[in-house]
């Protein structure tokens, strides 16, 4: 007896993903066999009620396997399609009687198909599933264990007495994942991924759209929570392997195994995990903070932009270069022009120690551990004290030479405005059996505090504020 996977919800109950019933038709030839007066009748319901199937083909099979108690006629049929074959076989006159009593030797083995109403939606978070409910991707996989149950059994067995006796053991179904996800929101975002691409295809390289690959996260910084995850390229859950909408059929014939699934992995992969880049001025506010929070910084401080620092041989340039620079900049100033040159002077009064000490408070070069797989170690993609010279220094100070990932950044900055908690962040907020009893909650984890709540409320309402 077949358990049902649990379900994926998103916050407000909206299903993401269930399994549904559906059914095999299985031919038992021994029992047709043991009396002609039941052929007949019985494939004759069979051709009426399935269309696919022929009466030469069910004769073939009563005459090829006549001991056979398990030929699988048509699978995974829904709960509508069967049942007028039900309805033939449990048909009863006025008086009670079967009036198809000769239809015999067919039954119904029950599985459950996994379905994903909204098709591509969060479609990296969700993930999808492989035979035997094996969760690929995503909280299919990362919950794999929670989201199955444990099958039942039906037996008979002979007692004390030689008397049959029926047991039944009832399978266990699986729990449903209450996600953090706002169902509304992450479509949205999708919608606009959608159109942006659109909008900008052609524009840089001809038959490409707006960008190669897309993220968009959406926090909430009170306690980490991801209400969005989004991303260009995505796929239809419910056909994960079709590489149709990204690669000529050309293309794919020519693709061997290896290329195939090289080409599904990128499909599959979680942008805002996998994907490690630059962060460039979206990491200014950090450095700023740093500062505010050692006192090398104070928020009367001015720096004067001249376009550019000379660094170890290198003119390092700011935005303004061309123009002669920004001229002077206040700590708001520098974030809303984006100015490089001011960073790069803010730097030298941080210190590396300063710097590299508040990367690791604020989690750059660690993983976050979020409830999902395939988050990618970027801690050989920062630089340490030891390896940190003054180049680095000013150029990671404006975000540049060094990696992290959408989420780092995004659980980072979520403390930044917050009063300076780090949460880690969650996609699972609870878990529910399947008449909706809370079986756990999962609460936010609060890891440490990264900057105290004077300079979070300066950097809320000074700094993040402008580069937002």
């Amino acid at each position: 007896i077949p358990y049902q996977r649990g379900d994926i919800v998103d916050a407000k109950g909206t299903v993401l993903a269930t399994s549904i019933a559906v059914y095999n038709v299985i031919l038992d030839c021994s029992v047709l066999n043991d009396d002609e007066k039941y052929v007949e009748p019985t494939i004759n319901a069979l051709v009426s009620c399935f269309p696919d199937l022929t009466s030469e083909q069910l004769y073939s099979y009563l005459k090829d396997s006549p001991d056979s108690r398990y030929i699988v006629l048509a699978k995974r049929l829904s709960y509508d399609t069967i049942q007028p074959f039900v309805n033939l076989q449990e048909e009863r006159d006025e008086k009670g009687k079967l009036v198809n009593p000769y239809i015999k030797g067919v039954w119904f083995e029950k599985e459950y198909q996994r379905q994903y109403p909204y098709g591509k939606l969060a479609s990296s978070v969700i993930g999808f599933t492989t035979s035997g409910n094996l969760g690929i991707n995503g909280l299919e996989n990362y919950y794999d264990d929670t989201l199955n149950g444990i099958n039942g059994r039906k037996y008979g067995y002979l007692n004390s007495d030689s008397n049959f006796e029926k047991t039944i053991k009832p399978a266990v179904n699986g729990n449903t994942l209450v996600t953090t996800i706002d169902a509304t929101i992450q479509s949205v975002v999708e919608k606009k991924i959608q159109e942006f691409n659109e909008a900008y295809t052609d524009g840089y390289r001809e038959g490409e759209g707006g960008a190669t690959r897309i993220g968009v996260l959406i926090m909430k910084p009170d306690n980490g929570d991801v209400l969005a995850m989004a991303q260009y390229p995505n796929y239809d859950l419910s056909n994960p392997w079709d590489l149709s909408e990204y690669y000529t059929q050309e293309e794919i014939d020519a693709m061997d195994d290896d290329a195939r699934l090289e080409a599904l992995n990128q499909l599959w992969q979680n942008i805002c995990l996998t994907y490690t880049y630059e962060p460039g001025s979206t990491a200014k506010p950090f450095t700023v903070a740093a500062g505010l929070e050692t006192g090398t910084l104070s928020t009367n401080d001015t720096f004067f932009c001249d376009g550019a620092e000379q660094l170890s041989g290198f003119t390092v340039k700011c935005v303004a270069y061309r123009k002669g620079g920004h001229g002077m900049q206040t700590l708001e100033q520098t974030l809303m022009n984006s100015c490089n040159d001011a960073l790069m002077q803010m730097s030298y009064r941080i210190g590396a120690e300063n710097f590299t000490e508040y990367q690791q408070i604020f989690g750059f070069g660690q993983k976050t551990n979020i409830d999902l797989p395939g988050e990618s170690r970027t801690d050989s993609l920062i630089y340490t004290l030891d390896t940190t010279s003054q180049l680095s220094l000013a150029t990671n100070a404006f975000g540049q030479n060094f990696n992290t990932t959408m989420i780092q950044l995004g659980t980072a900055f979520c403390s930044l405005v917050n009063g300076g908690k780090l949460y880690q962040p969650r996609v699972v907020s609870k878990i529910t059996d399947q008449n909706g009893n809370t079986i756990q909650d999962i609460s936010p984890t609060l890891l440490r505090e990264t900057v105290s709540k004077t300079t979070s409320a300066v950097s809320y309402t000074h700094l993040t504020l402008p580069t937002i």
